[in-house]
């Protein structure tokens, strides 16, 4: 017998989730929260596994037969559904970033552990199949020691951006633009690759978008490790000219590593000015962003059910939010900011 999962916001990001609840075996049934009649009726519609609609999600959580929530809304309404989540004795499921405020985060995971109960953040990109085989190269030696990271992510999210009234890269709703928001994913796989830096030092800048409540369109910071090791992380949403493509390049004192958000060849190790395509296991016919969440998902609902302590950790979350936010801060004062 599976389980009974209640999801909260069911918007563009959660439509992801919808396809994955609605394949998980272990998944009975769906329940659905949202405000919008439109996305209400349009899960029921395309998701036979949903049985039950709610407008309030607090009136959905009082359903003990509910055994996880899934929280897919905007950032700034991440800790308090959490929270309430939690204190109803569901286990849960945030999409990232865990919060905007690091007391925010601090006061979920200790929530969470308090009442006992489980809380993972969906750092999807933690399970794409060529950062897992690029982890193994890097512990493995294959590429000497780490020296250097350069990590790019190019895409255009303008209209989105550029609308005074979407929350999408507001400070009051996100926390902040391209960096909290798609430069979560670069800040903690490169934490997961080489671990916690020391120092950051970021500009970030609103060049393109015209409303004055949005946050950084494009982003630039350098991060400092302990290991004789530097990071850079550039993001842009206002790419008008090319698809939305995401680079890693790790340079190695033996050979270096370039990972590309593509199904057919994904992962390159080079050594001695020779390349050689290294097989991952990403699936060809479907593109790595999707399949991740998927395996993201699918992984957290294990973890619930077999009572299994996820790989990913809180830690990471609230590593990479105060990671962020310092980039943040250093573009604010103009300074170097030192963490931890």
């Amino acid at each position: 017998m599976g389980i009974k999962v209640g999801l909260i916001g069911a918007g563009s990001i959660a439509q992801g989730h919808l396809n994955t609840l609605q394949a998980n075996r272990d998944v009975d049934e769906i329940y659905i929260a949202d405000t919008s009649d439109i996305a209400r009726q349009n899960a029921q519609k395309n998701f036979p596994k949903v049985k039950k609609v709610f407008v309030d999600y607090r009136e959905m959580l009082k359903d003990e037969s509910i055994r996880m929530a899934d929280v897919c809304t905007p950032h700034y309404l991440h800790h308090q559904i959490v929270f309430d989540s939690l204190k109803a004795g569901k286990d849960v499921l945030v999409e990232k970033p865990i919060a905007m405020t690091l007391k925010e985060a601090d006061h979920m995971i200790n929530t969470a552990r308090k009442l006992g109960r489980r809380l993972f953040v969906e750092m999807n990109q933690r399970f794409m199949p060529y950062h897992i085989e690029a982890k193994k190269l890097i512990e493995n030696g294959a590429i000497g020691r780490p020296f250097l990271a350069v990590f790019n992510i190019m895409g255009n999210t303008f209209d989105t951006m550029n609308n005074p009234n979407h929350w999408k890269g507001s400070w009051e709703k996100a926390g902040g633009g391209a960096m909290i928001d798609t430069g979560y994913h670069a800040i903690y796989m490169m934490l997961h690759f080489l671990g916690k830096p020391k120092a950051v030092t970021g500009v970030a800048k609103r060049l393109l978008v015209q409303p004055e409540n949005k946050a950084d369109d494009n982003t630039v910071a350098i991060l400092e490790f302990d290991n004789k090791i530097l990071g850079t992380i550039a993001i842009s949403y206002t790419i008008f000219s090319e698809a939305w493509m995401e680079m890693r390049h790790i340079y190695g004192t033996e050979g270096s590593l370039h990972i590309k958000d593509e199904p057919l060849e994904p992962l390159i190790l080079v050594k001695e000015n020779r390349s050689q395509v290294i097989e991952t296991g990403q699936p060809k016919d479907i593109h790595p962003h999707p399949y991740s969440l998927k395996c993201a998902v699918d992984y957290y609902i294990d973890c619930i059910i077999s009572g299994r302590e996820s790989e990913v950790t809180l830690e990471e979350a609230r590593d990479t939010l105060a990671v962020a936010l310092a980039i943040y801060e250093s573009s604010r004062k103009g300074k170097r900011i030192t963490l931890w």
